[in-house]
Protein backbone atom coordinates (compact mmCIF):
# COMPACT_ATOMS: atom_id res chain seq x y z
CA UNK A 1 0.00 0.00 0.00
CA UNK A 2 1.38 3.38 -1.02
CA UNK A 3 2.14 5.98 1.64
CA UNK A 4 -0.28 8.44 0.06
CA UNK A 5 -3.10 5.93 0.26
CA UNK A 6 -2.16 5.05 3.82
CA UNK A 7 -2.27 8.67 4.99
CA UNK A 8 -5.30 9.69 2.98
CA UNK A 9 -7.47 6.59 3.13
CA UNK A 10 -6.61 4.08 5.81
CA UNK A 11 -5.12 6.18 8.61
CA UNK A 12 -8.05 8.58 9.17
CA UNK A 13 -10.50 5.66 9.28
CA UNK A 14 -8.35 3.85 11.84
CA UNK A 15 -8.13 7.07 13.85
CA UNK A 16 -11.91 7.37 13.65
CA UNK A 17 -12.34 3.82 14.93
CA UNK A 18 -9.98 4.60 17.81
CA UNK A 19 -12.03 7.69 18.72
CA UNK A 20 -15.24 5.71 18.49
CA UNK A 21 -13.75 3.07 20.82
CA UNK A 22 -12.79 5.81 23.26
CA UNK A 23 -16.34 7.17 23.08
CA UNK A 24 -17.73 3.70 23.82
CA UNK A 25 -15.47 3.52 26.89
CA UNK A 26 -16.66 6.95 28.07
CA UNK A 27 -20.28 5.94 27.59
CA UNK A 28 -19.75 2.69 29.49
CA UNK A 29 -18.10 4.51 32.37
CA UNK A 30 -21.12 6.82 32.73
CA UNK A 31 -23.70 4.17 31.87
CA UNK A 32 -25.75 4.66 35.07
CA UNK A 33 -26.68 8.19 34.08
CA UNK A 34 -26.20 7.84 30.34
CA UNK A 35 -28.83 5.19 29.62
CA UNK A 36 -31.54 6.56 31.89
CA UNK A 37 -32.68 8.86 29.12
CA UNK A 38 -33.57 8.18 25.50
CA UNK A 39 -31.02 10.57 24.05
CA UNK A 40 -28.22 8.52 25.64
CA UNK A 41 -29.28 5.55 23.52
CA UNK A 42 -29.46 7.81 20.46
CA UNK A 43 -25.88 8.94 21.03
CA UNK A 44 -24.78 5.31 21.31
CA UNK A 45 -26.57 4.52 18.05
CA UNK A 46 -24.92 7.47 16.32
CA UNK A 47 -21.42 6.47 17.43
CA UNK A 48 -22.15 2.84 16.47
CA UNK A 49 -23.28 3.87 12.97
CA UNK A 50 -20.17 5.96 12.50
CA UNK A 51 -17.91 3.18 13.78
CA UNK A 52 -19.50 0.63 11.43
CA UNK A 53 -19.13 3.05 8.53
CA UNK A 54 -15.44 3.58 9.25
CA UNK A 55 -14.90 -0.15 9.78
CA UNK A 56 -16.41 -0.85 6.38
CA UNK A 57 -14.13 1.70 4.74
CA UNK A 58 -11.06 0.28 6.52
CA UNK A 59 -11.90 -3.21 5.24
CA UNK A 60 -12.52 -1.93 1.72
CA UNK A 61 -9.31 0.10 1.75
CA UNK A 62 -7.25 -2.83 2.98
CA UNK A 63 -8.74 -5.50 0.70
CA UNK A 64 -9.23 -3.58 -2.56
CA UNK A 65 -7.56 -0.79 -4.41
CA UNK A 66 -9.09 1.66 -1.97
CA UNK A 67 -11.94 2.69 -4.29
CA UNK A 68 -15.21 1.93 -2.51
CA UNK A 69 -17.28 4.30 -4.65
CA UNK A 70 -18.74 1.19 -6.25
CA UNK A 71 -20.85 0.78 -3.13
CA UNK A 72 -22.89 4.02 -2.90
CA UNK A 73 -25.62 2.30 -0.88
CA UNK A 74 -23.32 2.31 2.17
CA UNK A 75 -22.87 6.08 1.91
CA UNK A 76 -26.61 6.61 1.34
CA UNK A 77 -27.47 4.47 4.36
CA UNK A 78 -25.05 6.32 6.62
CA UNK A 79 -26.29 9.76 5.51
CA UNK A 80 -29.95 8.81 6.09
CA UNK A 81 -29.40 7.05 9.43
CA UNK A 82 -27.12 9.79 10.79
CA UNK A 83 -29.53 12.50 9.63
CA UNK A 84 -32.46 10.79 11.32
CA UNK A 85 -30.53 10.28 14.56
CA UNK A 86 -29.42 13.93 14.60
CA UNK A 87 -33.06 15.00 14.33
CA UNK A 88 -34.12 12.39 16.88
CA UNK A 89 -31.66 13.58 19.52
CA UNK A 90 -32.98 17.12 19.14
CA UNK A 91 -36.54 15.88 19.47
CA UNK A 92 -35.63 13.98 22.65
CA UNK A 93 -34.09 17.15 24.09
CA UNK A 94 -36.97 19.44 23.13
CA UNK A 95 -40.48 18.42 22.07
CA UNK A 96 -40.29 14.95 23.70
CA UNK A 97 -38.40 16.15 26.74
CA UNK A 98 -41.21 15.30 29.15
CA UNK A 99 -40.88 11.67 28.10
CA UNK A 100 -37.08 11.68 28.06
CA UNK A 101 -36.76 8.84 30.57
CA UNK A 102 -36.55 5.48 28.82
CA UNK A 103 -39.49 3.88 30.64
CA UNK A 104 -41.66 6.97 30.18
CA UNK A 105 -40.73 7.18 26.49
CA UNK A 106 -41.49 3.50 25.96
CA UNK A 107 -44.92 3.95 27.54
CA UNK A 108 -45.57 7.11 25.54
CA UNK A 109 -44.44 5.43 22.31
CA UNK A 110 -46.87 2.55 22.82
CA UNK A 111 -49.70 5.10 23.01
CA UNK A 112 -48.38 7.29 20.18
CA UNK A 113 -46.69 5.00 17.64
CA UNK A 114 -47.18 7.54 14.86
CA UNK A 115 -45.17 10.59 15.79
CA UNK A 116 -42.70 12.92 14.16
CA UNK A 117 -39.64 10.72 14.66
CA UNK A 118 -41.20 7.35 13.76
CA UNK A 119 -42.75 8.80 10.60
CA UNK A 120 -39.51 10.54 9.67
CA UNK A 121 -37.60 7.32 10.31
CA UNK A 122 -40.05 5.41 8.11
CA UNK A 123 -39.45 7.91 5.31
CA UNK A 124 -35.70 7.44 5.75
CA UNK A 125 -36.16 3.68 5.45
CA UNK A 126 -38.01 4.23 2.18
CA UNK A 127 -35.04 6.28 0.91
CA UNK A 128 -32.60 3.51 1.85
CA UNK A 129 -34.77 0.80 0.29
CA UNK A 130 -35.09 2.86 -2.87
CA UNK A 131 -31.32 3.13 -3.08
CA UNK A 132 -30.98 -0.61 -2.49
CA UNK A 133 -33.50 -1.39 -5.23
CA UNK A 134 -31.60 0.46 -7.94
CA UNK A 135 -28.00 0.15 -6.71
CA UNK A 136 -25.65 -2.19 -8.47
CA UNK A 137 -21.94 -2.88 -8.52
CA UNK A 138 -21.21 0.12 -10.68
CA UNK A 139 -20.14 3.29 -8.91
CA UNK A 140 -21.94 5.26 -11.66
CA UNK A 141 -25.40 4.67 -10.14
CA UNK A 142 -25.67 8.17 -8.66
CA UNK A 143 -24.48 9.69 -11.90
CA UNK A 144 -26.97 7.61 -13.86
CA UNK A 145 -29.80 8.27 -11.39
CA UNK A 146 -29.47 11.91 -10.26
CA UNK A 147 -32.97 11.88 -8.78
CA UNK A 148 -31.72 9.44 -6.12
CA UNK A 149 -29.01 11.90 -5.15
CA UNK A 150 -31.67 14.63 -4.97
CA UNK A 151 -33.83 12.40 -2.76
CA UNK A 152 -30.99 11.78 -0.30
CA UNK A 153 -30.10 15.48 -0.27
CA UNK A 154 -33.73 16.40 0.43
CA UNK A 155 -33.83 14.04 3.39
CA UNK A 156 -30.57 15.46 4.75
CA UNK A 157 -31.67 19.06 4.31
CA UNK A 158 -35.10 18.53 5.85
CA UNK A 159 -33.52 16.71 8.82
CA UNK A 160 -31.30 19.72 9.47
CA UNK A 161 -34.26 22.10 9.24
CA UNK A 162 -36.32 19.94 11.59
CA UNK A 163 -33.48 19.86 14.11
CA UNK A 164 -33.02 23.62 14.02
CA UNK A 165 -36.74 24.44 14.18
CA UNK A 166 -37.70 22.11 17.04
CA UNK A 167 -36.35 24.36 19.84
CA UNK A 168 -38.31 27.28 18.43
CA UNK A 169 -41.49 25.22 18.28
CA UNK A 170 -41.38 25.00 22.08
CA UNK A 171 -41.47 28.76 22.52
CA UNK A 172 -45.15 29.04 21.64
CA UNK A 173 -46.08 26.34 24.15
CA UNK A 174 -44.21 28.00 26.98
CA UNK A 175 -41.89 25.04 27.47
CA UNK A 176 -38.71 26.70 26.28
CA UNK A 177 -38.52 28.81 29.41
CA UNK A 178 -38.39 25.74 31.61
CA UNK A 179 -35.19 24.49 30.08
CA UNK A 180 -31.76 25.58 31.33
CA UNK A 181 -30.55 28.62 29.45
CA UNK A 182 -27.44 26.77 28.33
CA UNK A 183 -29.70 24.40 26.41
CA UNK A 184 -31.72 27.18 24.83
CA UNK A 185 -28.68 28.93 23.40
CA UNK A 186 -26.71 25.85 22.36
CA UNK A 187 -29.36 23.61 20.82
CA UNK A 188 -29.43 25.16 17.31
CA UNK A 189 -25.63 25.04 17.13
CA UNK A 190 -25.64 21.52 18.51
CA UNK A 191 -28.14 20.41 15.87
CA UNK A 192 -25.93 21.85 13.15
CA UNK A 193 -22.85 20.10 14.54
CA UNK A 194 -24.66 16.74 14.68
CA UNK A 195 -25.70 17.14 11.06
CA UNK A 196 -22.14 17.99 10.03
CA UNK A 197 -20.96 14.40 9.66
CA UNK A 198 -23.69 13.21 7.29
CA UNK A 199 -23.36 16.50 5.39
CA UNK A 200 -19.64 15.90 4.84
CA UNK A 201 -20.30 12.35 3.72
CA UNK A 202 -22.98 13.44 1.28
CA UNK A 203 -20.99 16.36 -0.16
CA UNK A 204 -17.65 14.60 -0.68
CA UNK A 205 -18.37 10.89 -0.95
CA UNK A 206 -21.68 11.02 -2.84
CA UNK A 207 -22.15 14.34 -4.64
CA UNK A 208 -18.58 15.13 -5.76
CA UNK A 209 -17.81 11.52 -6.66
CA UNK A 210 -20.94 11.34 -8.80
CA UNK A 211 -19.59 14.42 -10.61
CA UNK A 212 -16.20 12.79 -11.09
CA UNK A 213 -14.43 15.16 -8.67
CA UNK A 214 -11.95 13.29 -6.49
CA UNK A 215 -9.47 16.03 -5.52
CA UNK A 216 -10.78 16.04 -1.96
CA UNK A 217 -10.77 12.29 -1.37
CA UNK A 218 -7.69 12.60 0.86
CA UNK A 219 -9.01 15.56 2.84
CA UNK A 220 -12.64 14.88 3.73
CA UNK A 221 -11.92 11.85 6.01
CA UNK A 222 -9.81 14.12 8.20
CA UNK A 223 -12.59 16.72 8.18
CA UNK A 224 -14.96 14.04 9.48
CA UNK A 225 -12.45 13.16 12.19
CA UNK A 226 -12.31 16.80 13.33
CA UNK A 227 -16.11 16.99 13.36
CA UNK A 228 -16.33 13.80 15.40
CA UNK A 229 -13.77 15.11 17.90
CA UNK A 230 -16.01 18.12 18.48
CA UNK A 231 -18.96 15.85 19.15
CA UNK A 232 -16.96 13.43 21.31
CA UNK A 233 -16.06 16.28 23.66
CA UNK A 234 -19.77 16.87 24.21
CA UNK A 235 -20.80 13.26 24.66
CA UNK A 236 -20.30 13.33 28.43
CA UNK A 237 -21.84 16.76 28.90
CA UNK A 238 -25.33 17.21 30.30
CA UNK A 239 -26.72 17.55 26.80
CA UNK A 240 -26.65 13.75 26.63
CA UNK A 241 -26.64 12.60 30.22
CA UNK A 242 -29.32 13.12 32.80
CA UNK A 243 -30.27 12.24 36.33
CA UNK A 244 -33.87 11.25 36.97
CA UNK A 245 -34.73 11.60 40.67
CA UNK A 246 -37.80 9.76 41.89
CA UNK A 247 -39.76 11.73 44.48
CA UNK A 248 -40.71 10.16 47.81
CA UNK A 249 -43.08 11.36 50.51
CA UNK A 250 -41.07 11.80 53.68
CA UNK A 251 -42.30 9.52 56.45
CA UNK A 252 -40.14 10.79 59.27
CA UNK A 253 -40.59 10.10 62.97
CA UNK A 254 -41.88 13.58 63.77
CA UNK A 255 -45.46 13.84 64.94
CA UNK A 256 -48.09 16.52 64.64
CA UNK A 257 -48.77 19.10 61.94
CA UNK A 258 -47.33 22.39 60.82
CA UNK A 259 -49.47 25.51 60.71
CA UNK A 260 -47.65 27.34 57.95
CA UNK A 261 -46.74 26.86 54.30
CA UNK A 262 -44.47 29.37 52.64
CA UNK A 263 -45.73 30.87 49.34
CA UNK A 264 -44.49 29.59 46.01
CA UNK A 265 -41.30 31.20 44.78
CA UNK A 266 -37.52 31.24 45.09
CA UNK A 267 -35.98 32.06 48.49
CA UNK A 268 -32.41 33.09 49.15
CA UNK A 269 -31.63 32.09 52.72
CA UNK A 270 -28.55 34.01 53.82
CA UNK A 271 -26.72 32.50 56.75
CA UNK A 272 -23.14 31.53 57.55
CA UNK A 273 -24.23 27.89 57.86
CA UNK A 274 -26.86 25.84 56.12
CA UNK A 275 -28.50 24.72 59.38
CA UNK A 276 -31.43 27.14 59.24
CA UNK A 277 -32.23 26.34 55.61
CA UNK A 278 -32.08 22.60 56.27
CA UNK A 279 -34.34 22.94 59.32
CA UNK A 280 -36.92 24.89 57.33
CA UNK A 281 -36.79 22.38 54.49
CA UNK A 282 -37.13 19.44 56.90
CA UNK A 283 -40.23 20.93 58.52
CA UNK A 284 -41.86 21.57 55.16
CA UNK A 285 -41.39 18.01 53.85
CA UNK A 286 -41.66 15.94 57.04
CA UNK A 287 -44.52 17.68 58.89
CA UNK A 288 -47.82 17.59 56.98
CA UNK A 289 -49.81 20.78 56.79
CA UNK A 290 -52.89 20.76 58.98
CA UNK A 291 -55.71 19.01 57.06
CA UNK A 292 -58.18 21.88 57.50
CA UNK A 293 -55.84 24.44 55.89
CA UNK A 294 -57.14 26.31 52.88
CA UNK A 295 -55.93 24.90 49.57
CA UNK A 296 -54.79 27.91 47.50
CA UNK A 297 -55.34 26.21 44.14
CA UNK A 298 -59.00 25.53 44.80
CA UNK A 299 -58.52 22.12 43.21
CA UNK A 300 -60.88 19.33 44.19
CA UNK A 301 -58.43 16.65 43.08
CA UNK A 302 -57.43 14.36 45.93
CA UNK A 303 -53.90 14.00 44.57
CA UNK A 304 -53.48 17.79 44.29
CA UNK A 305 -54.74 18.23 47.83
CA UNK A 306 -52.37 15.55 49.13
CA UNK A 307 -49.38 17.08 47.32
CA UNK A 308 -50.21 20.41 48.94
CA UNK A 309 -50.60 18.98 52.45
CA UNK A 310 -47.56 16.67 52.18
CA UNK A 311 -45.17 18.09 49.56
CA UNK A 312 -42.31 16.11 48.10
CA UNK A 313 -38.77 17.41 48.42
CA UNK A 314 -35.31 17.25 46.88
CA UNK A 315 -31.98 18.28 48.37
CA UNK A 316 -28.95 19.18 46.26
CA UNK A 317 -26.06 19.74 48.62
CA UNK A 318 -22.32 19.79 49.17
CA UNK A 319 -22.74 17.97 52.51
CA UNK A 320 -22.45 14.21 52.70
CA UNK A 321 -26.05 12.91 52.38
CA UNK A 322 -25.86 10.50 55.34
CA UNK A 323 -24.93 13.38 57.64
CA UNK A 324 -28.06 15.25 56.60
CA UNK A 325 -30.28 12.22 57.07
CA UNK A 326 -28.91 11.55 60.54
CA UNK A 327 -29.03 15.18 61.68
CA UNK A 328 -32.47 16.02 60.29
CA UNK A 329 -34.30 12.70 60.24
CA UNK A 330 -34.84 12.59 56.47
CA UNK A 331 -35.44 8.97 55.56
CA UNK A 332 -36.55 8.79 51.92
CA UNK A 333 -36.24 12.34 50.57
CA UNK A 334 -33.83 12.15 47.61
CA UNK A 335 -30.49 13.86 48.22
CA UNK A 336 -28.07 14.66 45.38
CA UNK A 337 -24.46 15.15 46.40
CA UNK A 338 -22.30 17.79 44.72
CA UNK A 339 -18.92 16.10 44.57
CA UNK A 340 -16.07 15.25 42.22
CA UNK A 341 -16.30 11.57 43.18
CA UNK A 342 -18.43 9.28 41.03
CA UNK A 343 -21.44 7.31 42.15
CA UNK A 344 -25.22 7.25 42.31
CA UNK A 345 -26.98 10.58 42.80
CA UNK A 346 -23.74 12.51 42.51
CA UNK A 347 -23.14 15.53 40.29
CA UNK A 348 -19.70 17.04 39.71
CA UNK A 349 -19.50 20.75 40.54
CA UNK A 350 -18.49 21.57 36.96
CA UNK A 351 -21.76 20.12 35.60
CA UNK A 352 -23.97 23.10 36.39
CA UNK A 353 -26.26 22.32 33.46
CA UNK A 354 -26.76 18.75 34.68
CA UNK A 355 -27.62 20.03 38.14
CA UNK A 356 -30.08 22.54 36.69
CA UNK A 357 -31.65 19.92 34.45
CA UNK A 358 -32.05 17.50 37.37
CA UNK A 359 -33.77 20.08 39.55
CA UNK A 360 -35.92 21.32 36.67
CA UNK A 361 -37.13 17.82 35.83
CA UNK A 362 -37.94 17.17 39.48
CA UNK A 363 -40.09 20.30 39.77
CA UNK A 364 -41.81 19.62 36.45
CA UNK A 365 -42.69 16.08 37.57
CA UNK A 366 -43.71 17.14 41.09
CA UNK A 367 -45.70 20.40 41.16
CA UNK A 368 -45.84 22.04 44.59
CA UNK A 369 -42.55 20.39 45.49
CA UNK A 370 -39.84 21.90 47.69
CA UNK A 371 -36.21 21.93 46.53
CA UNK A 372 -33.20 22.93 48.61
CA UNK A 373 -29.97 23.94 46.91
CA UNK A 374 -27.03 24.06 49.30
CA UNK A 375 -23.51 24.49 47.98
CA UNK A 376 -23.44 27.70 45.95
CA UNK A 377 -20.05 28.54 47.44
CA UNK A 378 -18.71 25.18 46.25
CA UNK A 379 -20.09 25.70 42.73
CA UNK A 380 -18.46 29.12 42.52
CA UNK A 381 -15.02 27.64 43.12
CA UNK A 382 -15.36 25.65 39.89
CA UNK A 383 -17.53 27.90 37.72
CA UNK A 384 -17.84 31.48 36.61
CA UNK A 385 -20.27 33.53 38.72
CA UNK A 386 -22.44 34.45 35.71
CA UNK A 387 -22.85 30.80 34.79
CA UNK A 388 -24.10 29.92 38.27
CA UNK A 389 -26.37 32.98 38.30
CA UNK A 390 -27.92 32.01 34.96
CA UNK A 391 -28.61 28.56 36.37
CA UNK A 392 -30.40 30.05 39.38
CA UNK A 393 -32.41 32.37 37.15
CA UNK A 394 -33.51 29.41 35.06
CA UNK A 395 -34.55 27.51 38.20
CA UNK A 396 -36.48 30.54 39.44
CA UNK A 397 -38.47 30.57 36.21
CA UNK A 398 -39.29 26.88 36.64
CA UNK A 399 -40.41 27.50 40.22
CA UNK A 400 -43.17 29.88 39.12
CA UNK A 401 -44.30 27.65 36.27
CA UNK A 402 -44.54 24.53 38.45
CA UNK A 403 -45.84 26.32 41.59
CA UNK A 404 -42.90 24.96 43.58
CA UNK A 405 -40.58 26.42 46.19
CA UNK A 406 -36.84 26.74 45.87
CA UNK A 407 -34.68 27.33 48.94
CA UNK A 408 -31.16 28.51 48.12
CA UNK A 409 -28.76 28.43 51.05
CA UNK A 410 -25.93 30.96 50.79
CA UNK A 411 -23.22 32.40 53.00
CA UNK A 412 -23.32 36.09 51.96
CA UNK A 413 -19.73 36.68 53.11
CA UNK A 414 -18.29 34.71 50.19
CA UNK A 415 -19.64 37.16 47.58
CA UNK A 416 -18.84 40.69 46.65
CA UNK A 417 -21.56 43.26 47.27
CA UNK A 418 -22.40 43.52 43.57
CA UNK A 419 -22.60 39.75 43.20
CA UNK A 420 -24.78 39.43 46.28
CA UNK A 421 -27.16 42.07 44.91
CA UNK A 422 -27.48 40.11 41.68
CA UNK A 423 -28.19 36.93 43.65
CA UNK A 424 -30.90 38.67 45.65
CA UNK A 425 -32.63 40.03 42.55
CA UNK A 426 -35.99 38.34 41.80
CA UNK A 427 -35.73 36.18 44.93
CA UNK A 428 -37.19 36.52 48.40
CA UNK A 429 -34.30 37.24 50.74
CA UNK A 430 -34.45 35.63 54.19
CA UNK A 431 -31.58 36.58 56.48
CA UNK A 432 -30.90 34.23 59.39
CA UNK A 433 -33.12 32.31 61.79
CA UNK A 434 -35.05 35.38 62.98
CA UNK A 435 -36.37 36.14 59.52
CA UNK A 436 -37.16 32.47 58.97
CA UNK A 437 -39.29 32.57 62.10
CA UNK A 438 -41.08 35.69 60.83
CA UNK A 439 -41.66 33.87 57.53
CA UNK A 440 -43.25 31.00 59.43
CA UNK A 441 -45.58 33.29 61.36
CA UNK A 442 -46.58 35.32 58.31
CA UNK A 443 -47.32 32.12 56.36
CA UNK A 444 -49.59 30.45 58.90
CA UNK A 445 -52.56 28.67 57.40
CA UNK A 446 -55.82 29.10 59.27
CA UNK A 447 -58.94 26.98 58.73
Amino acid sequence: MELEQLLGDLLPRIAGLALATLSFAMIYRARREFFIVVRGWIVLSFVTALALFWLYEVVMSATTTGDWSSHPLVGITFVVVASWLSAFVMAAATIYRRNAEVDAFRSWLSRNPFNLMTLWGAFGLVVIMTGAAISHDSGEVLKDEPWLLALVFSYLLLSILISIMMPFSMRGRGELGRMPREYRTSMPLLATAWAGLPTLEFAFDLLLRSMGVDEFDRLYPWAMILMFIMLARSIMSSRFTSMIVQAEVEMGERGGFRHYDIPRGAYLIEDETNASALELFTELVSLPLRPDATIPTGSESASDTLSFLIPKGLVVTRMYPDRIREAHGLQVTPIVWLTESTGDRRIPPTSVALMTDTMTRFMESNPNSIVLLDGIEYLLTFNDFNRVLKSLDSLSETVWITKSRLLISLNPKVLEQRQLAMMERDRVVVRGTDEIERLRRSSEKRP
